[in-house]
């Protein structure tokens, strides 16, 4: 018996409805891809429908057929998903129509660029019709990807040129080029999920990344729920573990078909992230209308079809791609630069092509210009792993884990840190201390961050030799905080900061005015003779004779310079008559204890200033 050797790459169909698709697979296959009982009654169909094409010496392919109703298109896109190539058919009877285009659409915005076209039903038509329908379907494909394929003409009824499909299905798939898929976790988007007697839930679809094994668990997304593979099937045959571009299913023991509906994703635990406010990179189809911001559409990505809102920026090329936010209604599963389909729900039509960028908290500001170059960069780097990480890194704008990126990435914590590793060689990122990872270009850019912020602090503040961190971090934002709590020292110091305990970090070489210095010692010099009995501002402004705000301006010099100090209440010591006291109390620690009253009389004060003390 000839040993069966499946080739990874899924086939999938494309076409009008009632154009002959699933007649041409089972014409090819010798069998049926209609699963159901009321599709083969239709003619039509309606679900994705499954098969496979053997040759005489075990080479064999699978094949995805899709529905063409114009309703079902979100079935076509989740059938897409995984694709290596694709069987354009035209039926010559009709000739190119609307869901024609709109799948060959599909199928160039999912990123299938190999196929060939199969000229159906030609048992029905001349030559001249033919020749007709070859020429409508050239124009369409002219200057795309696919605009040298094979067109052949066919018969799925009288078999005439099902032996050149054959052959020319056989070229195809051996011409497709393997992805480089080491470093990808496992994916597996869900098509369709049934209960099976005895076994559980088997979920089903084409695995586009990694490998898994039998015994080794997955999670489900969105949902997290995590369950061990009993068995693995490639192409309904037992296999022990599945590679990517194969027709699989995964036997969840623990797992209900609820729990993994189509749209959900399988994944190694903790391998990917979900959520539902994504930044995307958006390029609108020829002839879309001009969408308002905020706009109702449908995204489709993967096997996931979800409503949502189109928010776009404010100002936009006459060419995408530009950046934008769509707000789904239920969290989604995607890796940077997987591919998105935007469609608008009614009246349905495709609207533009997308990749996804990354997941976010809150929607895309005007004034995130730093933000929106750090995406930029990253839409540029998805074909370079290398890039890609560093990119990542840039927009993230923190130092992050090794797991964290990962996670983002959809590729294994080996993958990423190769990938780390070669960038670091590079001068893109730099690893910290504590085993995470900052991009040179974010520490860069927050870095001019600082310097702005400092300059814009020294302007207002000429008195300030230290700037509290709460300023500080109003001013850089949370973000951008973060990444400078993790800088070096001697970064921070090129900078003109120094870190330092406590409320405010020091400000490297500043120049106090003389009258502010001058006014700071007068004040020092009351405070200090003053002891522990200091009085307030009225008071200290009067001693000095200067406005009240003038003395806040002072007390906030001299407590940068550690002169002075404050239990709070607006109360202010001199620093050496506080340390006076901290030494009697060490002094009464040693004997007997703390004794106030005795403390109160030995420095000639009250209990308003020595109970804050």
């Amino acid at each position: 018996m000839t040993e069966i050797k499946p080739i990874p790459v899924v086939v999938g169909t494309a076409g009008h409805i009632d154009h002959g698709k699933s007649a041409l697979v089972e014409a090819l296959c010798g069998e049926h891809p209609d699963r159901w009982a009321e599709e083969k009654e239709r003619g039509i169909t309606l679900d994705l429908g499954y098969a496979q094409l053997a040759w005489d010496d075990g080479l064999e392919v699978g094949f995805v057929d899709v529905p063409g109703h114009e309703r079902l298109v979100r079935k076509m896109v989740a059938g897409a998903t995984g694709m290596g190539a694709a069987l354009l058919v035209v039926a010559c009877d009709d000739g190119v129509m609307p869901q024609t285009r709109e799948h060959f659409e599909v199928l160039k915005v999912m990123g299938v660029r190999r196929g060939l076209v199969v000229l159906n039903k030609v048992d029905l038509v001349d030559i001249e019709t033919v020749n007709l329908v070859r020429e409508e379907v050239m124009e369409m494909i002219a200057g795309t990807p696919w605009g040298e394929c094979q067109l052949i003409p066919a018969s799925a009824k009288t078999g005439e040129g099902l032996d050149e499909v054959r052959t020319a299905i056989r070229e195809l798939v051996e011409g497709v080029t393997a992805k480089d898929e080491s470093n990808q976790i496992f994916r597996l988007p869900v098509q369709r999920s049934f209960a099976l007697h005895g076994a559980g839930t088997v979920a089903t679809g084409v695995s586009v990344a990694g490998v898994l094994a039998e015994g080794e668990k997955v999670m489900v997304l969105p949902g997290n729920k995590i369950t061990r593979v009993r068995r693995i099937q490639v192409h309904g045959r037992e296999a022990g573990c599945a590679f990517p571009g194969f027709r699989t299913a995964l036997n969840l023991p623990d797992f209900r078909p609820a729990d993994c509906p189509r749209g959900s994703v399988l994944v190694p635990p903790n391998g990917l992230e979900a959520g539902s406010l994504l930044r995307a990179a958006i390029t609108f189809l020829p002839g879309s209308p001009h969408l308002k911001s905020g706009s109702l559409v449908h995204v489709l990505a993967g096997t996931a079809a979800v409503p949502a809102q189109l928010f776009l920026p404010p100002e936009r090329p006459e060419e995408g791609p530009y950046l934008a936010d769509l707000e789904l209604s239920a969290s989604v599963a995607l890796a940077a630069g997987d591919r998105l389909l935007i469609r608008r729900p009614s009246p349905a039509r495709n609207l533009a092509s997308g990749r996804f960028l990354g997941f976010a908290v809150r929607r895309l500001k005007s004034k995130d210009e730093i933000e929106r170059s750090a995406l930029s960069e990253l839409l540029m780097s998805l074909e370079d792993p290398v890039a890609l990480a560093a990119a990542l890194l840039g927009w993230l704008a923190k130092p992050c884990h090794l797991g964290e990126l990962a996670s983002k990435l959809g590729r294994t914590e080996e993958g990423v840190l190769s990938a780390l590793e070669s960038a670091r060689s590079i001068d893109l990122v730099q690893n910290l201390d504590d085993g995470r990872w900052i991009a040179i270009q974010g520490a860069d850019a927050a870095g001019e961050q600082i310097r702005i912020a400092l300059e814009g602090f020294k302007e207002s503040c000429p008195h300030r030799t230290a700037i509290p961190v709460e300023v500080l971090r109003a001013r850089l934002g949370q973000e951008t905080f973060d990444v400078v709590s993790e800088m070096e020292a001697s970064g921070l110091a090129e900078l003109g900061l120094i870190r330092q305990a406590g409320k405010s970090w020091e400000l490297a070489d500043v120049e106090i005015p003389e009258n502010i210095a001058r006014e700071g010692d007068v004040l020092l010099e009351f405070l200090t003779t003053s002891g522990l009995s200091p009085g307030g501002v009225k008071e200290l402004a009067d001693q000095c004779q200067v406005s009240e705000d003038r003395i806040l301006v002072l007390l906030e010099y001299l407590n940068d310079q550690k002169e002075i100090l404050s239990p709070g209440k607006g109360i202010w010591f001199a620093t050496c008559n506080v340390e006076n006291l901290r030494d009697a109390v060490v002094e009464q620690l040693g004997r007997d204890g703390v004794d106030i009253p005795a403390l109160r009389d030995r420095f000639s004060t009250t209990r308003k200033f020595m109970m804050p003390l």
